[in-house]
């Protein structure tokens, strides 16, 4: 009974003392360096080499690859968390039914 309650109480402060960030949101990085955490709300998106597509816009919610730009090395932003897009006007998430109406 003493092993069970000497256990308990190890877990309990290993919890305590424990980190609270459950996962990272993301960076934005600078030279392989992360200069940057995305604020709340949103994620990182990051390319090794690719083409890179777009961030969910009130203008465009469902953006595809951007082909015509080439190939982009070593891009990375904080992009919204779906289903919020980016008011362009604000730069803040907003759920899609609350973008302005053009």
């Amino acid at each position: 009974m003493k092993c069970l309650f000497y256990l308990c109480a190890f877990v309990l402060v290993g919890l305590a003392l424990g980190d609270t960030k459950l996962r990272s949101r993301g960076c934005i990085y600078a030279l392989g360096r992360c200069v940057r955490e995305c604020e709340e709300g949103t994620h990182g998106y990051a390319v090794g080499c690719d083409f890179i597509t777009p961030e969910p816009t009130c203008e465009e919610p469902k953006p595809v690859k951007d082909t015509r730009a080439g190939l982009i090395c070593d891009f990375s932003a904080c992009y919204c968390d779906p289903p919020t897009v980016r008011d362009t006007k604000t730069k803040k998430c907003v759920p899609l039914e609350e973008c302005p109406q053009n």
